[in-house]
């Protein structure tokens, strides 16, 4: 009786020995000089297949040129520069500069462009603002704690240049 090592053992020979058979199989097969001119008539016969049914479709219409899409009026403004882009990840550490008048850190910050979203160096004019002092009212009883928490773009009644 074999043991489960002997077993292991045989199964491993029989694997090296269909293993060398086949590639000797493959090895004698591509030194066949009849094996391999039928490749290569096969593989012209297909090219052959390919040109003649490509002749026989009918030509392409010519395609039109679609209209130009409107551009979305999305996130107007420039791309920042390597040197804006610096500065504006430098003031996005800061906290709000609004409530660190008032004692208090808030580190979530959106930058409020000063000058512009286009002109010259206007990414360099930013200010690093919450949320509630940059563009959303603050809800109204959290409004009447902190009076000073009035968004610098106008949302609704709320905020804008008149506050």
């Amino acid at each position: 009786m074999k043991t489960i090592e002997q077993k292991i053992e045989q199964c491993r020979k029989w694997q090296k020995a269909a293993r060398e058979r086949a590639i000797a199989r493959q090895r004698e097969k591509l030194a066949d000089p009849v094996w391999r001119e039928s490749q290569y008539q096969k593989m012209r016969d297909t090219i052959d297949r390919r040109i003649a049914k490509q002749k026989e479709r009918p030509p392409a219409s010519k395609t039109r040129k679609s209209a130009v899409k409107i551009k979305s009026r999305g996130l107007k403004g420039r791309t920042p520069t390597a040197e804006e882009r610096r500065i504006a990840n430098a003031l996005g550490t800061l906290p709000c500069i609004a409530c660190y008048m008032h004692g208090v850190i808030s580190n979530e910050v959106s930058l409020h462009h000063i000058a512009g979203r286009t002109a010259p160096g206007c990414h360099k004019k930013q200010l690093p603002l919450c949320r509630w002092h940059h563009q959303h009212a603050a809800p109204a009883e959290v409004r009447a704690k902190y009076p000073w928490l009035v968004p610098v773009h106008a949302d609704g009644v709320v905020g804008g240049k008149k506050e």
